[in-house]
């Protein structure tokens, strides 16, 4: 469905963040990147997403070369990005900040179908429609922009560190949802500073280090895996173990 062959990228005239980085995206799986800092983990969605182009290499999607298209050129043929950054439009309601990522839809009827699949989905949101997005709690907010961007029933959807700064609670919920999309017939990829938590919700991993793809496999193997655990999981499994 997706493929990154081997890309090299980065950003204007610095150095490489990438480097001849391949990777191939089945349809209806969520995918978990992780990596330590500065591992490329951002970079490779934003590659993917075109914010930047491959500097060599390419992105291929449904058998088409899209490593040069912009983001908006790319949402229209179903690959949406979530970035890290909640960005919410915070004057507006939640309906209307929901309504606005489905601004290319014409079909109002459409429009609605779509608002009652996010609604389903985020429940607090229905409840909140009239709301301004620019009072909700952080975690309300990212389901906001989750929200959004599922608006145009993406095939893929790439999210940002979805649990960022949110209390377990609420980073809970976040993770149940991800789950669901696959349901919908969402692929799902995934970048998530708590990794141990980014693979239990997923079903496949992909290990980053210094812009290199490291390991990949079923995200149950690389939490078993104890060279993976020690190098990139150790104190997340550690702490997840002592509260047990």
């Amino acid at each position: 469905m997706l493929e990154v062959v081997e890309a090299t990228a980065g950003y204007g005239h610095g150095p490489d963040i990438l480097n001849d980085i391949s990777l191939t995206v089945e349809l209806g799986r969520r995918y978990c990147i992780i990596g330590p800092n500065g591992a490329g983990k951002s970079t490779l969605l934003r590659l993917i997403c075109g914010i930047i182009a491959p500097r060599s290499g390419d992105v291929r999607f449904e058998g088409r070369s899209v490593g040069g298209l912009r983001p908006d050129q790319l949402l229209e043929v179903g690959i949406s990005y979530v970035p890290q950054e909640r960005t919410v439009f915070p004057s507006m309601s939640v309906k209307e900040n929901l309504v606005m990522g489905g601004f290319t839809i014409k079909d109002k009827g459409l429009v609605n179908e779509r608002l009652a699949t996010v609604y389903r989905l985020f429940p607090v949101l229905g409840e909140r429609h009239g709301q301004l997005a620019g009072t909700l709690s952080g975690g309300e907010q990212q389901m906001v922009t989750l929200g959004r961007a599922l608006m145009v029933q993406p095939k893929v959807m790439m999210i940002d560190e979805p649990s960022l700064g949110l209390a377990p609670l609420m980073a809970d919920q976040i993770f149940d949802t991800i789950r669901e999309l696959s349901d919908l017939g969402i692929t799902v990829i995934l970048v998530e500073q708590n990794a141990y938590r980014g693979l239990q919700a997923s079903d496949w991993g992909v290990v980053l280090d210094l812009g290199t793809k490291r390991f990949e496999g079923p995200a149950e193997s690389i939490l078993d895996d104890p060279r993976i655990r020690e190098l990139y999981l150790g104190s997340q499994i550690a702490g997840k173990e002592g509260s047990a």
